[in-house]
């Protein structure tokens, strides 16, 4: 449904893989460049053994700033690719820009402070000037630090800079002031899902147990019954449970579902 930039880091190696997790949950393809205080979020999340590549939806371009411009291109080529426009002069550029804040949903996540810059500032002019040119697109730009709010809608569809958001809700503040439409249904599991994560590979070292594949047999049936012979909500279990299981087993698995 569309891309957030990350420019900067988290405080914390934790809160970059809850921010990864929350965006991956939302189906929004993760670009991450630049920074904050010599750590990048990339390097937050390759340390905590995060998959990162196209098929999980975070994509890291490098820790300078500049490589943000890497996203932009990214805009870029979706309005040639899917608006059928072409590169050429200002007037060309100009549709372009205008594709972008209509059909393209991004925004951009200004994460952590630089120190060590002037005055009153939080983040360097570099990354100043790389927000401006991210909302010359339409795109807003949301921070968890205190940057300069310009609120007023004009360029952007609503606001163009919102700070000082907390980090639990900066993912559902983005969307509201994108004007994001994600329909995606909660399901009460105790862990993350969505298409983002079906790209990762879980590695030997990861893994409690293995059903089918080279090592075991496993199944799925489903098949209708009436409706007086199915009981709703009902979950039955045989044979022992995974947590039973020596780590790293393999076990045959079969999965019958009956619906009426």
């Amino acid at each position: 449904p569309g891309f957030a930039a990350c420019v900067g880091a988290l405080p914390t190696n934790e809160e970059a893989v809850q921010l990864a997790r929350a965006l991956q949950e939302k189906n929004i393809l993760v670009f991450m460049a630049s920074s904050s205080n010599g750590r990048s979020m990339a390097e937050q999340l390759a340390e905590e053994g995060i998959e990162m590549n196209w098929d999980t939806f975070l994509v890291p371009y490098g820790k300078d700033t500049s490589a943000a411009v890497y996203a932009l291109n990214f805009a870029v080529r979706a309005a040639m690719t899917f608006g059928g426009l072409k590169p050429g002069n200002l007037a060309q550029a100009r549709e372009i820009l205008l594709y972008n804040k209509a059909r393209v949903y991004a925004f951009v996540l200004a994460l952590g402070v630089d120190p060590g810059v002037d005055g009153d500032q939080v983040i360097t002019d570099e990354k100043y000037a790389t927000a401006a040119g991210a909302i010359n697109f339409g795109f807003p730009v949301i921070s968890d630090v205190d940057l300069p709010q310009i609120l007023p809608t004009g360029i952007c569809t609503y606001e163009h800079v919102v700070s000082n958001i907390p980090r639990e809700t900066i993912v559902s503040k983005s969307i509201e002031i994108r004007g994001l439409e994600i329909k995606v249904t909660e399901i009460p599991i105790p862990v993350p899902y969505g298409a983002g994560f079906e790209g990762e590979r879980v590695r030997k070292e990861q893994m409690q147990v293995e059903f089918g594949g080279k090592r075991s047999t496993a199944f799925e049936l489903l098949r209708g019954k009436p409706m007086g012979e199915v009981e709703d909500g009902k979950i039955e279990i045989i044979g022992p449970d995974v947590d039973k299981v020596e780590v790293g087993a393999a076990m045959p698995l079969g999965i019958l579902v009956e619906v009426a």
